[in-house]
């Protein structure tokens, strides 16, 4: 509560970069991860992300930039990841915002507008960090697996997810003319080092579900009704459940892979129709 109130208290985009030098900017955003995900209390979770959400708000560009490379790094959590990815890709959208066109119908409104130019085109005035040469060490940071294409797609579904949205967002956001983020660029590495590897463990991991499916329908057959089986998924036995449970898992599990291939297609459709422009 305390530490919300403070928070409540400092303008948003006015945090610079140098404070995450100080233990605690770091420690209590940590601190707040814990209750996000450990805490059994629906509530209190919920109040956490509220609160983690305010303290990355009050940020500037740079420091945001700068607390997103370290949760990346350190975090180990595929839904604060996907969260952190989420924002990645609010920040991008904000620095590629276009303004509309302002009509001047004075010599005095004209220069009113070349002075308010001039002044936001100083070096700090633009978010700099969410575009171009700063932008592209993030992203490698998110357009990458943590095991390759043995990665296991079930614990990091939603890390994987919100880095394809981002994927599919900055090929339709950004055009391959302008190249403002750095992403045209870039492509062939996301191709070699996400996209490639995401399918292959995509082909892997349908074709071991879809063996364990078979095999549970099969010892179903054999087993006798209300019986428990044990399967097996890797080498992490599931817990043991009902012939029925277990297959409803494994088709949940399916549906998993299925919604990651529908926008893994997607964004192979949208750099294939740009790469031919």
């Amino acid at each position: 509560e305390l530490y919300e109130k403070s928070l409540v208290c400092v303008d948003n985009n006015s945090l610079p970069a140098d404070l995450l030098e100080i233990k605690t900017f770091l420690t209590v955003p940590q601190d707040l991860i814990k209750v996000m995900t450990l805490c059994p209390t629906d509530v209190l979770r919920t109040k956490g992300l509220k609160v983690f959400q305010l303290s990355i708000d009050k940020f500037d560009t740079e420091a945001k930039y700068r607390f997103f490379q370290y949760l990346l790094r350190t975090s180990n959590h595929s839904g604060v990841e996907g969260y952190i990815i989420k924002n990645i890709r609010n920040q991008i959208d904000s620095a590629l915002q276009v303004k509309e066109p302002i009509r001047f119908h004075s010599f005095l409104l004209l220069l009113l507008l070349l002075f308010t130019r001039l002044f936001y085109l100083q070096p700090g005035k633009e978010n700099a960090w969410f575009q171009g040469t700063h932008l592209m060490p993030l992203l490698r940071k998110v357009f990458s697996l943590p095991d390759g294409p043995e990665t296991d797609l079930l614990q990091y579904m939603d890390r994987v997810m919100e880095s394809l949205n981002l994927l599919r967002y900055l090929v339709i956001r950004d055009k391959v003319t302008e190249n403002q983020t750095g992403v045209w660029t870039e492509l062939y590495k996301i191709e070699d080092t996400f996209m490639r590897p995401l399918r292959v463990g995509l082909n892997m991991s349908r074709a071991h579900y879809e063996r364990e499916l078979q095999d549970t329908r099969e010892g179903k057959k054999k087993a006798k009704d209300g019986s428990v089986l044990s399967v097996s998924v890797g080498d992490e036995k599931l817990p043991r459940m009902t012939p029925d449970s277990q297959i409803q898992a494994l088709h949940s599990a399916l549906h998993t892979f299925d919604m990651i291939e529908s926008v893994l297609v997607r964004v192979e459709e949208l750099t294939e129709v740009k790469d031919g422009v």
